[in-house]
C-alpha cells in the first residue's frame, strides 16, 4: 500500500477519521468525568550538615549533603517512615497502598527532597505530607551516625516548606485526557480503514482505479437498472448515460497506439463486474461506426455471451484452435451494424493450454487480421491466468473494474498476476459506478424527463460543505465539554477546603454564619500562668468570632521548649502547626509570639510560615501579632524579631498588626512569676489587642 493510496484513502475517509477522533476524545472525557478526583501537596525538606570549621569544610560538606538527599529520598518510601505516619492517621490501608501515593523528588545538584502526596482529600494530603516530612527527619536523626565533635547528628533534615492544601486537583487531567482520547481514536481509525482498504474494502471511484492500476480510467460506465432487459445499452437504449459512457470507451480506445487492425483484450479481476457485458458494448459500439468489428469470447470456462446476445451455439474459437472448422464457419452476425461475433465453441478441458499454444495465437491472430477492430473476451485473471497470455500476445488488456463489486485485495492480485507476466494495462473502464462518478455535468440527453431531487437544488459540492459543517459542529460540541469538565473541575469545591464568605449583601431572613478564628502562639496564647482567663477568648467575644485555640505553651519560631513549657512529649513549632490550622478551615487565623521569640532567629520561619497558611488558605484573613512582652521595657532582641517579623507579613500578604508593650509598668497585672498575667492583666491585655486589630 503506497503513500499515495494512503493520502487517497485519508482524504475521501477524512470525516470518519475526524468523527473517530471526536468519539474517542467524548470517551476519554466521560472516563475522566467519572473518577473521583485526587490532591496533590508537596513538602520540602532540605538536608545539611552541621559540622565543618572551614571553608573547605563547608564546601566538602555541601557536596556530601548532596549525596545524603538522594540517599535519604529513597527512605521516605520505606517502613521507618511510613509506618509510623499510617499509624499516626489511623489510616486503613497497608504500607504499599501507601507507597504508591506518596512520590519523592530531588533536584538535580541540590540538597532538598521534595516529598508529593496524593490523596481524595485535599486537607488529608497535606497533612500526611508534613506527616511523611516530619517523620523523614526524625529518621535522619536516628539513621545517621553520631560524631564525637558534633553535639547531636551530623546530618539534619529540616522541613523548611510545609505542604498547603492544594486548591485544583492533581488528577485526572482533563485536558490530558481530551488529548489522549483524540489521538487513540485518530489511531484506531487511521488503523480501521488500513484493514478495510487491505482485507475487505472495494473499489467504488476512479481515483481509486487509477491509485491501484496505474493506469488511467478511459470512462466510468453507470449502473443502470435495466441491464437484464437491455444489456446492449448502445443499440437498445442509445441515448442513455450507459451509451454515451460506451462512446467514451470508444473514442479512447481509438486513439490507443497499436497496429491499423486493432485488437482489444477485455478482462477484470473477478466474475460479476460485469466484463463480458462492457466488451459487447464496446464491440457494438465500434460496429455502429462502420468499422469491421468481430467480438471473440475467449471464456473458454464460463461462456456467457451466447445468452447475452441471443445467438445459436454452435462451433467456435476452441474448434478453430483445434482445426476442426474455419474461421468463417463460426463466425456469426448480429444487431443492425453487422457485428460479428466467434463464440467458444466446444468446450474444452485444458483451455489455458489450449490459448496458450501456437495453434491458439495464431488461430487469434488470423481473426484480429480479418478485421479493423476485434474485441477479444478474456476470464478473471484471479481465476485464471487466460488473460494474462492472451494479453501478452496483443501488447496489453483492458482492465474492466465492477465499482463496489471487487475488494482493493483482489485488484491488487490481479496487478500482480499482470506485473509477473509482464503485460501491460492500456486502460481501464470504471463499471457499475455511482451516477454522480460517472457524470461529472448535470447534462444529458437522456435527462430531459428526469424528476428533479433535492440534490439538484443544492449548489455543485454540497456534500463536501454539509460533511464540513457536521465536523465542525461535532468538534465544537466536544470542545466545549472538555472546557466546562475543565472549569467544573476548577471551581468544585474540594472536600476539607473551605469557601470565602460571600461578598453578596446576605438575605435578611438568613443568619450570616459566625466566623470561625483559630489561633496559634506561646504560652499567652494558651492562657497559662493560672490565671483561668485567655486573651484570645476575650478578642473572639469582642470581634463576634468562633475561637479555635490551637496554642501550645512554651513554642517559638524555630526551636520548642521540652514537656515542661507545653505540657506535651513534644511542642510543635509555629511552622509545623500551619497544616493543623489549614485542617480547621478557618475564616480568620491570628498568630501571636513572645518571650520565646527573642531568643530564636525568626525570619525563615516567619515566611515558610505565612507562604504555607496563604497557601492553604488562600481566602481566610491572616494577622499576625507584634511579640508581646512583660511588665518591663522591649529587650532589643524583640525589637529585631518584630522587625523580621513584621517584614515576612509585608512579603506574603498578610496583615501585621503593632500591639506594642500594653502591661509595661505594671508588674500588678502579672502573676508572681512576672511573665504571664493574671485576669486583669489578660483583660488589659485583651483591650489593646482589640483596638489594633480594629484599627488594622
Amino acid at each position: 500500500m503506497g503513500t499515495q493510496e494512503v493520502l487517497r484513502m485519508l482524504r475521501g475517509r477524512w470525516l470518519l477519521i475526524v468523527l473517530m477522533g471526536l468519539l474517542g476524545t467524548s470517551i476519554a472525557l466521560v472516563i475522566a468525568a467519572v473518577q473521583a478526583p485526587k490532591y496533590t501537596a508537596s513538602a520540602d525538606v532540605f538536608v545539611t550538615v552541621t559540622s565543618g570549621q572551614s571553608t573547605g569544610d563547608l564546601a566538602q560538606g555541601s557536596t556530601f549533603s548532596q549525596d545524603q538527599a538522594r540517599n535519604f529520598a529513597a527512605v521516605v518510601t520505606k517502613e521507618v517512615v511510613l509506618g509510623p505516619v499510617i499509624k499516626q492517621f489511623g489510616l486503613d490501608i497497608t504500607l504499599d497502598d501507601m507507597r504508591k501515593n506518596v512520590d519523592v523528588e530531588v533536584p538535580l545538584n541540590t540538597s532538598l527532597i521534595t516529598i508529593k502526596v496524593t490523596d481524595k482529600d485535599p486537607v488529608q494530603a497535606a497533612a500526611l505530607a508534613n506527616a511523611v516530612a516530619k517523620q523523614l527527619s526524625s529518621a535522619v536523626a536516628s539513621l545517621t551516625p553520631t560524631v564525637d565533635q558534633v553535639k547531636g547528628a551530623p546530618i539534619r533534615a529540616e522541613l523548611i516548606e510545609a505542604a498547603g492544601v492544594p486548591n485544583k486537583p492533581s488528577s485526572p487531567i482533563i485536558p490530558l485526557y481530551a488529548v489522549l482520547g483524540l489521538l487513540v481514536g485518530l489511531v484506531l481509525a487511521i488503523a480501521y480503514l488500513v484493514v478495510v482498504e487491505l482485507v475487505v474494502a472495494r473499489v467504488d471511484s476512479s481515483e481509486q482505479v487509477e491509485a491501484l492500476t496505474g493506469s488511467v480510467v478511459l470512462a466510468s460506465v453507470p449502473r443502470d437498472r435495466r441491464v437484464s432487459r437491455h444489456p446492449i445499452a448502445v443499440t437498445a437504449l442509445p441515448l442513455s448515460l450507459r451509451a454515451e459512457a460506451i462512446r467514451h470507451v470508444r473514442t479512447a480506445l481509438k486513439f490507443l497506439p497499436g497496429e491499423a487492425n486493432q485488437t482489444f483484450v477485455v478482462t477484470s479481476s473477478v466474475s460479476g463486474e460485469g466484463k463480458s457485458t462492457t466488451a459487447a458494448n464496446i464491440a457494438a459500439a465500434f460496429a455502429a461506426e462502420g468499422m469491421s468489428t468481430c467480438l471473440v469470447e475467449a471464456d473458454l470456462r464460463r461462456p456467457r455471451l451466447e445468452g447475452l446476445l441471443d445467438l445459436t451455439g454452435g462451433p467456435g474459437l476452441s474448434d478453430i484452435v483445434v482445426g476442426q472448422c474455419q474461421i468463417e464457419d463460426t463466425v456469426q452476425s448480429w444487431g443492425p451494424d453487422d457485428l460479428q461475433v466467434i463464440l467458444v465453441g466446444t468446450i474444452p478441458p485444458n483451455a489455458s493450454e489450449l490459448l496458450g499454444s501456437s495453434r491458439g495465437q495464431d488461430a487469434l491472430r488470423a481473426i484480429a487480421s480479418r478485421f479493423d477492430v476485434t474485441i477479444i473476451d478474456t476470464p478473471p485473471l484471479t481465476a485464471v491466468t487466460d488473460a494474462a497470455i492472451i494479453g501478452r500476445q496483443f501488447d496489453g488488456v483492458i482492465m474492466v473494474v465492477g465499482g463496489g463489486k471487487v475488494r482493493t485485495s483482489e485488484l491488487r492480485q490481479s496487478m500482480g498476476a499482470l506485473a509477473v507476466a509482464d503485460v501491460p494495462i492500456r486502460g481501464t473502464v470504471l463499471n457499475l459506478a455511482k451516477e454522480d462518478a460517472s457524470r461529472p455535468y448535470a447534462y444529458a440527453y437522456s435527462d430531459r424527463n428526469r424528476q428533479t431531487r433535492l440534490a439538484d437544488l443544492l449548489p455543485q459540492g454540497w456534500r463536501p460543505v454539509i460533511k464540513a459543517l457536521a465536523a465542525i459542529v461535532a468538534a465544537v460540541a466536544v470542545t466545549m465539554t472538555a472546557v466546562a469538565l475543565t472549569s467544573a473541575q476548577e471551581t468544585a469545591k474540594p472536600s476539607g477546603v473551605s469557601t470565602p464568605q460571600s461578598s453578596a449583601v446576605p438575605s435578611t431572613s438568613a443568619t450570616p454564619a459566625t466566623p470561625k478564628a483559630v489561633f496559634i502562639g506561646d504560652s499567652l496564647v494558651a492562657g497559662t500562668g493560672g490565671s483561668g482567663t485567655k486573651w484570645t477568648s476575650l478578642v473572639s467575644s469582642g470581634m463576634g468570632w468562633s475561637e479555635v485555640n490551637l496554642g501550645r505553651g512554651g513554642t517559638g519560631y524555630v526551636t520548642s521548649s521540652d514537656a515542661n513549657g507545653c505540657g506535651l512529649s513534644y511542642c510543635p513549632t509555629f511552622v509545623e502547626m500551619a497544616d493543623a490550622v489549614i485542617a480547621e478551615k478557618p475564616d480568620i487565623v491570628v498568630i501571636s509570639g513572645g518571650e520565646n521569640d527573642g531568643t530564636n532567629s525568626v525570619s525563615t520561619a516567619a515566611n515558610s510560615l505565612f507562604a504555607s497558611l496563604k497557601k492553604g488558605l488562600p481566602n481566610a484573613q491572616i494577622y499576625v501579632l507584634s511579640p508581646l512582652w512583660r511588665a518591663t521595657a522591649y529587650p532589643d532582641a524583640l525589637k529585631q524579631t518584630s522587625a523580621d517579623i513584621k517584614a515576612a507579613a509585608q512579603a506574603n500578604g498578610v496583615r501585621y498588626i503593632a500591639v506594642g508593650n500594653p502591661l509595661e509598668g505594671h508588674p500588678e497585672w502579672f502573676n508572681t512569676d512576672q511573665t504571664h498575667p493574671n485576669a486583669d492583666g489578660y483583660k488589659k491585655l485583651a483591650a489593646a489587642i482589640l483596638s489594633a486589630i480594629k484599627k488594622g
